[in-house]
């Protein structure tokens, strides 16, 4: 009764089955009952329209409001973004390894291949190369890259590539992970040079620099790079949260 109660006064209900989500139910009248939705549709969705309940595939099941569940921490700020993040990189971690048999082969294409994983933080892309064991011929390849204004993660990257070049569907959980809420150590980080005034060009001059956080004090960020800037008064952007040496991995 609690359940049909729940369902009866949200504006709007999906039917989860599998990685899609049916329209079930909609008061503003936008969502089309029996239409297949995606992950990223229905985060979007529930930023602008709150009243927003799952059903996780059965009616009769507990149905669950956004709220409680991995979807709603996508798109609350503060801490529970800042788990969900961890959580995505930690499941993109164990991805890459349970797509492997236990010799460290990815089964592609009818054989076993090796993967080669090229990173490329400056570019902000991985890519994942398979090949041939016997003769190191080129099987597939998948590319990964950030969009311009998300942190790049070489883990979930990894994930995301692999996936790719093994012809397999990509969790939109990898495509949507929520941006850090706040600086680590080990991040590397885009910081804003304050505005000064240029007599020679006759205008305000600033700039950006990118460092690797070292240590975080009570007062201040350090750099791995030399310097540091006072937390109080920095304007700090995390680009990349890899926190790993991606080189030889």
């Amino acid at each position: 009764m609690e359940n049909k109660l729940l369902i009866d006064n949200a504006n709007t209900v999906f039917e989860k089955k599998d990685d899609k989500y049916f329209g079930y139910k909609s008061s503003f009248g936008d969502i089309v009952i029996g239409g297949a939705y995606s992950f990223r549709f229905v985060v979007h969705y529930a930023k602008t329209n709150q009243d927003v309940v799952i059903i996780p595939g059965d009616v009769n099941t507990v149905t669950t409001p956004v709220c409680t569940t991995l979807e709603e921490r996508l798109w609350k700020p503060g801490a529970q973004a800042k788990a969900c993040r961890d959580e995505i990189v930690e499941q993109a971690k164990a991805d890459v390894e349970k797509l492997a048999n236990k010799y460290g082969y990815y089964y592609a294409y009818g054989r076993n291949t090796k993967a080669e994983f090229i990173v490329n933080c400056e570019k902000r892309t991985v890519v994942t190369i398979l090949r041939w064991i016997a003769d190191s011929q080129i099987v597939a390849k998948g590319i990964a890259k950030a969009a311009p204004d998300a942190c790049f993660n070489v883990h979930i990257g990894r994930a995301i590539a692999l996936r790719r070049a093994l012809d397999l569907a990509v969790p939109d959980e990898y495509l949507n992970a929520p941006q850090p809420t706040e600086v680590r150590v080990g991040d590397v980080v885009r910081g804003k040079y304050k505005e000064v005034y240029c007599r020679y060009r006759n205008r305000w001059k600033g700039g950006n620099y990118n460092v690797t956080i070292k240590e975080i004090s009570e007062d201040r960020y350090h750099y791995v790079e030399g310097g540091y800037d006072f937390i109080g008064s920095a304007n700090l952007t995390v680009i990349d949260d890899s926190r790993a040496e991606v080189s030889g991995e």
